[in-house]
């Protein structure tokens, strides 16, 4: 029996936020703002905070420099309850970070450093640690250099050899990302990009053409998040639908799918129907948009089951 709920792999960055920021400040000058904030972040970082703080136990495989920024990292992920045991130490590049000055409508730029992203890598005598959980997520890959490719792809055969449920999501994905996703995708039980990014390696645009897309490589079940139209849920069994997001004041997206895949985690924890768990992700993405950062106002189980029983939906 595994020991935790999930087990998280991949991206973690240190994010510092601001808001409201539409240009940047004159030469010399500066410019007043209304929030700055400092935040775990990161496909796989993000997602196993917020898990925690949905009631799930697991823990967090990523790395991070020998700074002040990876420690407060550890500090910070170990506060929420997440096992930090396998985030690993690089002492010769410094940890992941991003700046995201956030605009008005919520949308943000950044300038990121990789650093330690680059740098993660997994053994396979390590494999069995890494997969001590029900539910493996595997987040961040294009970004992950040492992991990619056929790292990644030992671990997720691994994975489907012990029974785990697989998780996957990616970052920053192109045309070019592709080549090293697509010998993962049979091994991938739920998959679940924004459609910006999967549209960009299927070379659709249409969610439900994306959707089969995936699925024809291997993908069990592709979940799209669009954005602030919802998700399209092609499921492994039974018809596509689609879902509408909640009507909110969105103040910053940042994290808004990290945080998705969160409540598909834990609707997959609970054992709940893909269509029951897509309902609570957008619950999710919705209480993470109202805040600055991507645990936003995100802050139980409970609230959040509240929220998606009580607040409206899009029209």
């Amino acid at each position: 029996m595994p020991s935790h709920d999930f087990s998280a792999v991949g991206f973690v960055v240190l994010d510092v936020l601001c808001r409201y920021a539409e240009e940047m400040p004159p030469p010399g000058g500066a410019t007043f703002v209304e929030q700055i904030t400092m935040t775990v972040a990161g496909t796989a970082g993000a997602t196993a905070v917020d898990c925690a703080i949905l009631g799930l136990n697991g823990q967090l495989v990523a790395r991070v420099g020998n700074d002040d920024m990876g420690e407060f990292l550890r500090r910070k992920i170990a506060a929420y309850g997440v096992n930090t045991d396998l985030i690993q130490i690089d002492d010769t590049i410094q940890t992941s970070a991003s700046m995201l000055p956030i605009r008005p409508d919520g949308s943000r730029s950044g300038f990121f450093v990789p650093g330690t992203t680059e740098t993660l890598t997994i053994r396979p005598e390590q494999f069995d640690d890494v997969l001590d959980a029900e539910i493996i997520h595997l987040g961040g890959s294009g970004l992950l250099t040492a992991l990619d490719g056929a790292p990644s792809l030992a671990l997720l055969k691994r994975a489907r050899e012990l029974g785990r449920t697989t998780v996957f999501d990616l970052i920053q994905a192109t045309p070019e990302t592709i080549a090293c996703v697509k010998p993962l995708l049979p091994y991938i039980d739920y998959f679940v990009p924004s459609i910006v990014e999967a549209a960009a390696m299927a070379g659709e645009t249409d969610p439900a053409t994306v959707a089969r897309w995936f699925k024809a490589q291997g993908v069990r079940s592709a979940i799209l998040t669009l954005e602030g139209d919802g998700v399209w849920v092609d499921p492994e069994e039974g018809a596509p639908f689609h879902l509408p997001a909640h009507e909110i004041d969105v103040v910053d997206t940042t994290g808004c799918g990290d945080s998705f895949t969160a409540g598909i985690i834990v609707g997959l924890s609970k054992g709940w129907s893909i269509r029951q768990a897509a309902r609570f992700a957008n619950a999710v993405a919705a209480k993470v948009a109202m805040g600055l950062g991507s645990m936003g106002q995100l802050s139980s189980f409970e609230d959040t089951i509240e929220a998606m029983n009580t607040w409206p939906l899009r029209q």
